[in-house]
């Protein structure tokens, strides 16, 4: 007599749906010659906390499994599945990994499957594995889900280079054109971060990166070897990266970019670089108004102003006129030359003393806010000489609507003013006055010159934009 018979299963995690096509799923129920009913588990036990340092074989134990079935039942194949575990403990991916029935898997997919989801910084990480059995009693076949098990592996501190370099339509394909990164003097396992700026002149440009390594080994496209992304084309702006059968990354839209990449974390970030940079304040109409700061010429992401500041004025900085999100203050590091007193304020930047300053801010690959004193200077053949001295300087006042003036000018001659600032030439920070107004030259090419007679001097209101030659 023949009867249909359900075997029950007594599992601790749900079944997965990826059984193979010649597999049915064992929650489905199945007819039987008549037998006692019986229970089929997979039950894993995870392996000690696995520190990829101390690992040499090709392969590694991942866990234990124990399977219980009813009797000419048979397993015939194992599959473990890893997963990243959130903050909350929820699996998040799948990596689908051949594995033998006393759960050894091969070592190198478990460090990409790691890779993949943590990046190769070399911190304990915790990964959710399941497996699936293959079963046959006959003709028919089944896959079985076991319990979720977690596991946790540290990967081997990563090899960084001591430089890297960026490739590219922006800049070239070779080591003649290449363009280094940026590093601090810091040993690269205490700071892997890596910056650049590029421009891209028209759209869909792509890049890959260098390493010294390549360079000193004389193999430029060393594979592994060579840093780019795992799918040649991605335009993302932020990601993995791999060193293996690297692909090239794409900037979708030309433009100005900064690039920074974690070497410990193999991980990679591009934002737009800024063009413009702004200030605002409790000087600045109580936080509500804005004021543009001057590019400094042929030196992206450097900007200059002279303010009045009173004792205690809070200020922050944007890359526009608005709270965009790209807003800092005293989180940049602060180099108060001019006495100016600069104190951190709740995140903002205090001023301690009141008085003229002449502000220097960098807002590129890194930021910085320098402050020295507003000294103001003729340059040229109205000053008698090329070069900036203190014998040029114009008075500084003392009062927030006090006016700049020029020394005598020492001949009949083309007017030139600037400001010096510590590592650029006087051209890149100039000015003129036009129409009474005060016209900066910033970003662009030569200014309109102003004819001016020997004897005159320059006067100059920063705090209303004006000037006039009498």
């Amino acid at each position: 007599m023949r009867k249909s018979l359900i075997y029950s299963m007594v599992l601790t995690a749900a079944l997965l749906s990826s059984c193979k096509g010649d597999y049915d799923d064992w929650a489905a129920p199945q007819g039987f010659d008549a037998e006692e009913a019986k229970d089929i588990s997979v039950n894993i036990t995870p392996a000690a906390a696995i520190d990829m340092e101390n690992v040499t074989t090709e392969t590694i134990q991942l866990f234990t499994a124990s399977v219980s079935a009813p009797e000419g039942m048979e397993v015939t194949a194992y599959e473990a599945v890893l997963s990243k575990l959130d903050e909350s403990g929820a699996a998040q991916g799948k990596a689908v990994l051949a594995v033998d029935a006393s759960g050894n898997v091969s070592t190198k997919e478990v460090v990409s499957a790691v890779e993949s989801y943590y990046g190769k910084n070399p911190i304990a990480r915790k990964l959710a594995v399941t497996v699936m059995a293959y079963i046959k009693q006959g003709e028919q076949a089944f896959c079985v889900s076991s319990n979720q098990a977690e596991v946790q592996v540290t990967l081997v501190k990563p090899d960084i280079s001591a430089a890297y370099y960026l490739v590219g339509d922006m800049v070239g394909w070779d080591e003649e054109t290449m363009v280094k990164f940026n590093h601090s003097d810091v040993n690269v396992y205490d700071d892997p971060v890596f910056t650049i700026s590029f421009t891209t002149t028209a759209d869909d440009q792509y890049w890959k990166i260098i390493p010294q390594k390549n360079i000193d080994a004389g193999d430029f496209w060393a594979n592994p070897g060579v840093v780019g992304l795992k799918t040649d084309g991605d335009d993302a702006m932020s990601g993995q990266l791999v060193n293996e059968g690297a692909g090239a990354g794409k900037i979708a839209k030309a433009g100005k970019y900064n690039m920074t990449i974690n070497m410990m974390d193999y991980t990679y970030e591009i934002t737009k670089a800024p063009t413009e940079l702004y200030m605002t304040g409790t000087g600045f109409n109580n936080w509500g108004a804005w004021h543009q700061l001057t590019p400094v010429n042929s030196h992206e992401g450097n900007y200059w102003t002279i303010i009045y500041c009173n004792a205690g004025d809070e200020i922050k900085f944007s890359a526009a006129a608005a709270w965009d999100g790209s807003e800092f203050g005293s989180s940049a590091p602060m180099n108060d030359v001019a006495g100016a007193g600069l104190v951190d304020k709740s995140g903002n930047v205090q001023v301690t003393n009141a008085g003229w300053y002449l502000f220097h801010v960098l807002n590129g690959e890194s930021k910085a806010i320098n402050v020295y004193t507003p000294n103001v200077y003729l340059i040229g053949d109205t000053a008698g000489e090329w070069n900036v001295a203190d014998s040029h300087k114009f008075e500084i006042p003392t009062t927030a609507d006090g006016v700049f003036v020029s020394p005598a000018f020492a001949a009949d001659a083309e007017l030139r003013m600037c400001v010096s600032i510590e590592g650029f030439d006087w051209w890149q920070a100039e000015f003129i006055i036009l129409d009474g107004k005060i016209e900066y030259r910033g970003t662009g090419g030569d200014q309109t010159r102003v004819s001016v007679t020997e004897g005159q001097k320059a006067y100059l209101n920063f705090t209303a934009g004006t000037g006039e030659i009498k």
